[in-house]
């Protein structure tokens, strides 16, 4: 056969070895690129679909569940995270939906009447929908008291567990909280509690508990921080000087009746136990009780604790008014 011939046959088997090598690195390019993944639209829910703000009052609705398939690499998933969330038509004024959370959060300027929104989740796979009946009232019937969990100091790392509030008025429908809890933290909400582990340490902080029930909502502050090592246990506390019991005038402010109190540690919050009478209130973080007694009160033990992720302190000041 001349030199020629053999060239020329063994060309076309070559480009058919080389085809087929290529066309194997095609398939396997092929089954690992985006071309084969798999993105679900989001799948689009609140806890509570009826929603009822209150004018004047900060309102935080319950956070969305939201998720979606993901098959990528051959590895299927689901994705709860990485959405983007919109709102049509507008909120009312002053409330408004958060873009990255599809939390709704705010204090509503003026009440209006029930109405239809579609909440709008999109990711890699598309975009979910869910419908909100959402409506502000001038007036709530229910009522919540975070009953003596005013204020919490935590260290990082510390097991944390805040009673829900108790709720009067309407049977809790899904809890709420705004601003987001410190990394760790979690709100059950189907209960309000709020439990978890801190990661991080964040200065001492107002947050909002919101619980939504058929018959409208009510929210309640607390106020938290948590400390980057655990600190010291508290030492005594006392209100030096003070008289027991202490007896107030109605509408004389407190003044030097109840003296501010005394206590060694650091990062401490103030809480009282029972609610003070009406025109009173402790200061979260110097334990001073001041204001001006609106209504005459009977002498009962308020029970005033100075505490951080150390420990707790306390003392009793009998007090009255007249």
């Amino acid at each position: 056969m001349p030199v020629w011939n053999s060239k020329r046959f063994a060309a076309p088997a070559l480009v058919l070895v080389l085809a087929g090598l290529g066309a194997g690195f095609q398939v396997a390019c092929h089954h690992a690129s985006r071309s084969d993944d798999l993105y679900d639209p989001p799948q689009l829910r609140y806890r509570t679909a009826a929603m009822l703000a209150t004018t004047g009052q900060p309102y935080a609705s319950v956070l969305p569940d939201v998720s979606a398939y993901v098959y990528v690499n051959k590895t299927g998933s689901t994705q709860t995270q990485g959405f983007s969330f919109a709102v049509n038509p507008a909120l009312p004024a002053g409330l408004a939906l958060d873009a990255h959370t599809g939390l709704i959060t705010g204090t509503p300027a003026a009440a209006s009447a029930t109405a239809a929104y579609t909440i709008a989740a999109s990711g890699s796979g598309g975009t979910g929908f869910f419908t909100v009946n959402l409506g502000v009232q001038d007036q709530s019937p229910v009522r919540m008291d975070y009953a003596g969990s005013g204020a919490v100091s935590t260290a990082v790392g510390t097991a944390v567990a805040l009673p829900a509030g108790a709720v009067a008025g309407g049977a809790p429908a899904g809890f709420g909280v705004s601003p987001a809890l410190p990394a760790g933290l979690v709100l059950n909400a189907e209960n309000g509690l709020v439990s978890g582990r801190p990661t991080t340490a964040t200065p001492l902080a107002t947050y909002t508990l919101t619980v939504t029930t058929p018959a409208g909502s009510a929210n309640a502050p607390f106020l938290l921080q948590v400390t980057a090592a655990v600190p010291a246990a508290p030492g005594a506390l006392d209100y030096p000087g003070a008289a027991n019991p202490v007896v107030l005038t109605q509408g004389q402010a407190v003044g030097a009746a109840i003296p501010a109190p005394t206590v060694s540690g650091s990062d401490l919050v103030f809480t009282v136990t029972p609610a003070l009478p009406a025109g009173l209130s402790l200061d979260p973080l110097t334990g001073v009780i001041s204001g001006t007694p609106a209504a005459a009160a009977a002498p009962t033990a308020y029970t005033v604790s100075a505490a951080n992720g150390g420990g707790a302190a306390q003392a009793v000041l009998n007090l009255s008014v007249s």
